[in-house]
């Protein structure tokens, strides 16, 4: 029987009796390549872990799909803002080397706008009191015009 106290070890050795330390063994886990393990988690005997090796391996499919996915992304992504420059670019030279289109001469308004807005709100027609006549109130106002001749 040992006469050394029952405590608690916190460092690397035990204390098997008065005089003889023992130093206790660790071991470092030896890392292990992925496929190795799931190799021998496949062939290992316990069913638990080999359900362990081949959930991993679903789960390593997954990434490796999702990882491909996004590394293609990435690749569309900086084409594409390639591309939108190069466009802006052509965009921007076209400009430079058209004609410059003549300006489209503005229709004459042959009619009285104020006259015609004052007919249609008399007649009870509506009409906008800014901007263009509607092609409507015009067409009645025309017809209501007495024919000259």
């Amino acid at each position: 029987m040992s006469t050394a106290p029952n405590l608690p070890t916190t460092d690397a050795t035990v204390t098997a009796g008065a005089d003889v330390r023992l130093k206790a063994v660790t071991h470092a886990p030896q890392q292990i390549a992925v496929g190795q393990l799931l190799a021998w988690g496949d062939k290992h005997p316990d069913a638990d872990v080999q359900d362990q090796a081949a959930r991993a391996r679903i789960a390593l499919h997954g990434l490796r799909q999702r990882h491909a996915a996004d590394q293609e992304l990435a690749a569309i992504d900086s084409e594409e803002e390639q591309l939108a420059k190069r466009l802006a670019e052509l965009r921007e030279r076209k400009a430079k080397l058209a004609p410059a289109k003549a300006k489209k001469p503005r229709k004459h308004v042959d009619y009285p706008a104020a006259e015609v807005r004052a007919w249609a709100k008399g007649q009870g027609i509506d009409c906008p009191a800014t901007g263009r006549v509607p092609r409507a109130v015009v067409d009645a106002w025309r017809a209501a015009q007495p024919k000259a001749g």
